[in-house]
């Protein structure tokens, strides 16, 4: 009889630990192994219309190719789930629903959107506790302002922008997270390439009309003894872009552009018109002599007071089109609502670095200049400074960029 009960002991007690261990297995693999993030397609300038406008119907739709033909958003397979934020009480927008719809349809998947705007909490613990998408990816798509919330909560350990960029839809966010312990193992961020005035424009010629140049230093240092908060960053960048030819036809729907890399300026509702009623913007035009300016300020409220920290300013004429944009940034002090150009992370080895970033410049809808990619090099270097806090610092430049000519395409 001892014997009898010994080796139900036994068997007890090795069924426990077998259970044991596949608890932790199971609880170990609670989570996709990517998470890819997208805004809603563009939208009206109207807050009181909830649905996109023609423009962003136009996104939803290459999105659905999008997301079943490039390998950078494959590695996985197609998204296993569509998650897309819904109307809550504050914000009845439909705009996620129906930026993913296209997608789904040629899934022949339904659309998740049990959760709300503002309701990132309880997507991420949901994403945790659901074992369906385990070694698979997903796909979700929110508004603008819980994004950033939404990377944090995922784990993505420094997001550097306090806030999507209200001009941008053309970027995808990719978390990847470890099938052992749930934790982030990389984070991307990479453009869509989708439609006209995206973050990268393939040069359609050789010729070259214009000049592209730019600086940047950035620096990071990060405080040993803190145990809370983001390192504390400063950087500056300046960008100047000049294009010649004649600019001297133009509207109140005119829309100027510039763009480097994380940076934009211009979009489908910054027209001149829109520009002339913002409190940041001063608009002056002459429309005999078919010449005007432009300068966008960028401000924020520090110990009280009202602190200009960058802007763009553009010219043109029967000649040229020119642009500049200039910026200085102390982030331990502000929360910038826009992004730096060149990303700079502290994951980079030491020494030389160099890469090519997408840039262009334009002018309404029918001049369209834009670079095959700004190629760039710099130095990045790790000290230790006087209180033997870790410093991370950058230095990038480039003075040989060059223009080309690209015919816009409406059916784009």
């Amino acid at each position: 009889m001892s014997r009898w009960r010994a080796w139900v002991n036994r068997t007890w007690l090795i069924t426990v630990c077998v259970g044991l261990l596949l608890g932790v297995a199971v609880a170990a693999q609670a989570m996709p192994a990517q998470v890819m993030i997208i805004r809603h397609a563009e939208k009206f300038e109207d807050r009181e219309k909830i649905h996109l406008n023609a423009w962003g119907h136009t996104r939803a739709k290459a999105l659905a190719q999008f997301f079943q033909s490039d390998p950078r958003v494959l590695q996985y397979g197609v998204p296993a789930a569509i998650i897309a934020q819904r109307p809550s009480q504050e914000k009845k927008s439909v705009r996620c629903e129906e930026t993913v719809e296209p997608l789904a349809q040629a899934l022949g998947q339904k659309v998740i959107n049990r959760f709300a705007y503002g309701a990132v909490t309880e997507l991420v613990e949901w994403l945790r506790s659901t074992r369906e998408w385990d070694s698979k990816s997903v796909l979700v798509c929110a508004e603008h302002m819980d994004i950033v919330s939404l990377a944090k909560s995922l784990g993505v350990p420094h997001v550097r922008q306090p806030v999507w960029p209200h001009e941008t839809y053309d970027r995808v966010w990719l978390v990847d997270i470890s099938p052992t312990d749930g934790k982030v193992i990389s984070f991307r961020d990479i453009p869509q390439c989708l439609l006209f005035g995206d973050s990268f424009q393939a040069a359609s010629s050789s010729e070259q009309p214009g000049a592209f140049s730019f600086s940047q230093t950035y620096r990071e240092t990060t405080d040993e003894a803190a145990t809370q908060g983001a390192p504390a960053t400063t950087w500056t960048c300046r960008i100047v872009a000049e294009a010649w030819g004649d600019f001297s036809r133009f509207d109140d729907d005119t829309i100027p552009v510039l763009r480097l890399g994380g940076f934009t300026f211009g979009y489908y509702a910054t027209t001149l018109g829109k520009l002339r009623q913002s409190k940041n913007a001063e608009v002056k035009t002459d429309a005999v002599a078919g010449s005007g300016s432009l300068r966008y300020e960028y401000s924020a409220i520090v110990n009280g007071l009202k602190k200009t920290y960058a802007w763009v300013w553009f010219s043109w004429d029967k000649e040229r089109l020119k642009a500049e944009f200039q910026a200085e940034i102390d982030e331990t002090g502000m929360t910038p609502d826009l992004n730096m150009p060149v990303e700079c992370r502290l994951e980079k080895s030491d020494g030389s670095i160099s890469g090519v970033t997408g840039c262009y410049l334009a002018f309404g809808d029918k001049r369209f200049f834009a670079p095959a990619g700004l190629a760039y090099r710099g130095a990045a270097t790790r000290i230790k400074d006087q209180s033997n806090r870790d410093v991370y610092q950058v230095t990038v430049k480039d003075e040989a960029g060059f223009l080309v000519r690209k015919r816009y395409l409406p059916e784009l």
